[in-house]
């Protein structure tokens, strides 16, 4: 697997998620740096983006490159002394038209050092799927899962548009090309079908 948040850096403009007052907060922000498995990202102290971060230091974000491969990443943020600013501005000169000489006091720099995510590779059919983590986070399972219940029926397996369940005496889904769509566990009859834990 590629790395995931090497592909972030590469992608560089990713849909940057928050909680603002309770409610879903969206923006694009910048990768600007990837260093020692974190990635680096700038605000301004006087944004409401800053303001969220503060006060719930939990983010999402995703982006994806022109051939279709996403990845998003879930996880904690902490803010970092300011001595990556000047590397950050190097790496990303386009920074010193946007805040000239000194205006740059007003950035803070922040990473994310620990979370969970996934690549989802829309390029290929059925479209692949990987889960990771860094940081000292726990891998989080994909999809759904057949559980004891399973009388072998076969009515999951015809119903999966990926073909990712496998027969036997208990059926299986094949998380990596599992679509996470829920027409399995909607329509098992016997509740043999439930979320794994990254749902």
């Amino acid at each position: 697997m590629e790395d995931p948040l090497e592909l972030l850096r590469n992608i560089k403009s990713v849909a940057f998620a928050t909680i603002e007052g309770g409610k879903p907060a969206v923006r694009m922000s910048d990768v600007m740096l990837y260093e020692n498995g974190k990635l680096y990202f700038l605000t301004a102290r006087g944004k409401p983006y800053y303001k969220q971060l503060k006060k719930n230091p939990e983010i999402a974000i995703v982006g994806m490159n022109k051939n279709y491969v996403m990845v998003r990443v879930r996880g904690k943020i902490e803010f970092v002394d300011n001595s990556f600013l000047e590397k950050i501005f190097e790496i990303n000169p386009v920074l010193d038209d946007i805040y000239p000489k000194d205006t740059k006091d007003i950035l803070e720099v922040f990473c994310i050092s620990a979370g969970v995510g996934e690549i989802f590779d829309l390029s290929v059919a059925p479209p692949k799927r990987e889960r990771f983590a860094f940081g000292g986070a726990t891998v989080e399972e994909p999809g759904y899962k057949i559980t004891e219940k399973c009388t072998a029926c076969g009515i999951c397996e015809d119903l999966c548009p990926t073909r990712a369940i496998s027969k036997g005496k208990i059926y299986k889904i094949d998380g990596s090309i599992c679509l996470e769509c829920g027409r399995c566990y909607e329509n098992c009859p016997y509740d043999a079908i439930e979320p794994a834990s990254g749902l």
